[in-house]
């Protein structure tokens, strides 16, 4: 080899080296979480379900708050099956409690979950994530491809929400649905809602050895991803005093018209975006996210594993009597296949955060999907891809090795 792959040869083995020292810091065992003793918050909040009372907007330094309850009415479940996966929805609060995915095997042979009855459902409404609130809701299935969820207040105000699985052609690798949001006001005042959140439901390492860097909260505005991984909620002493930053309790940041907001893990994420919003029929300029809500909790302590839930937040509105609020949400809750989240229409594959070899791994990816169309089969895939790119590879080598004998001097 000549001196400038020398140097790409030792340039990639110290970088090698600098990741594994930054994941071992990120692996390294936490200390066990401090009971919270009476009075004091708890960062593993289980969502309250009682009747829903007015909250302020939670301030940066808002934690979650234990809450100790038993539901003032019995759970219940209403289910949504398609060829890819399965849907469970709750009356508490109005959401999807989990989505199974029934193509995909986890640990001990069961089936890959997403989010948990433990957790805030997808697609509840809630005025304070720190202290989510999940009143009962009526549950309707409208038919095969729909669930209905509907709710009045004893001020006669009335919320409906449908959830609606999206057709695609091919129906396979679907794992797309539309949330309607109705607020309908019966009452004889106006209604004001200040700044809601829509829960994203929560997210975990499917393998005790997944990277926990890959378990994360996302939002994309202007066609840019940014996030917070779990590792961030930590704290750290960074590398070599790089990326130092304290322990924190809860994420909580404004933005500026996010297009999308998730929560992944490595391989699974499940993707909201809002589509539109109108009020009395005459629709909203002031619809996107502006801010978004997360926090860590312990999966396993002794496996070293922690997940992340979170929320987005949502622009207030204000309903006069005989006036409804209609919103719009377009939710992905399933693996992160590339080619079918570049087909939606909001960014949404941004969330597979290839780096700077974006354009590479692009090209490789399609590549290699396109080969398993005809093989189908990933593990053939991969080796024709090989055997692909392996001839390539080695004609530069010769044509790099020629170069060198001409210039090479003879004795």
């Amino acid at each position: 080899m000549d001196r400038t792959a020398w140097i790409v040869v030792a340039l990639c083995v110290i970088g090698l080296v600098v990741w594994e020292v930054y994941l071992a810091k990120q692996m390294a065992p936490r200390p066990a979480p401090v009971t919270a003793t009476r009075g004091q918050t708890s960062a593993t909040a289980t969502p309250e379900v009682l009747s829903p009372s007015p909250s302020p907007l939670l301030t940066p330094e808002a934690a979650p708050q234990s809450v100790e309850s038993t539901p003032a009415f019995a759970e219940k479940v209403e289910t949504l099956r398609y060829s890819d996966f399965e849907l469970r929805f709750t009356n508490r609060g109005g959401g999807i409690a989990e989505a199974v995915m029934l193509n995909h095997i986890a640990e001990d042979a069961k089936r890959v979950t997403l989010n948990s009855p433990k957790h805030m459902p997808i697609g509840a409404m809630i005025d304070d994530p720190a202290k989510p609130v999940l009143p009962e809701f009526m549950l309707t299935r409208d038919s095969d491809s729909s669930v209905r969820c509907e709710r009045t207040t004893p001020d006669g105000i009335t919320i409906r929400k449908k959830f609606s699985l999206l057709q695609s052609n091919p129906k396979k690798d679907n794992f797309l649905l539309e949330l309607n949001l109705d607020v309908q006001n019966t009452g004889a005042q106006p209604y004001t809602n200040p700044d809601y959140f829509i829960a994203l439901g929560s997210a975990a390492p499917i393998h005790p050895r997944d990277y926990p860097y890959y378990t994360r909260l996302v939002w994309c505005i202007n066609g840019k991803a940014r996030d917070r991984n779990v590792s961030s909620f930590q704290g750290s002493g960074g590398v070599l005093g790089i990326g130092a930053h304290a322990a924190q309790a809860v994420f909580q940041e404004n933005l500026a018209g996010a297009e999308w907001t998730a929560v992944t893990d490595q391989f699974f994420a499940t993707i909201i975006a809002p589509l539109n919003a109108s009020l009395a029929g005459k629709n909203l300029d002031n619809w996107k996210v502006n801010g978004i809500w997360g926090r860590s909790f312990e999966v396993s302590t002794a496996q070293n594993m922690a997940g992340i839930e979170g929320a987005m937040r949502m622009p207030g509105f204000q309903v006069q009597a005989g006036q409804t609020y209609t919103a719009r949400f377009q939710i992905w809750t399933g693996p992160k296949i590339y080619h079918r989240l570049a087909q939606l229409e909001h960014n949404e594959a941004e969330i597979m955060n290839f780096g700077v070899f974006k354009i590479v791994s692009q090209f490789l990816l399609n590549f290699l999907n396109t080969i398993h169309g005809f093989v189908k089969s990933y593990g053939v895939a991969i080796l024709v891809l090989t055997l692909v790119a392996r001839p390539h590879c080695l004609a530069r080598r010769c044509r790099s090795c020629a170069r060198n004998t001409k210039t090479t001097p003879h004795g």
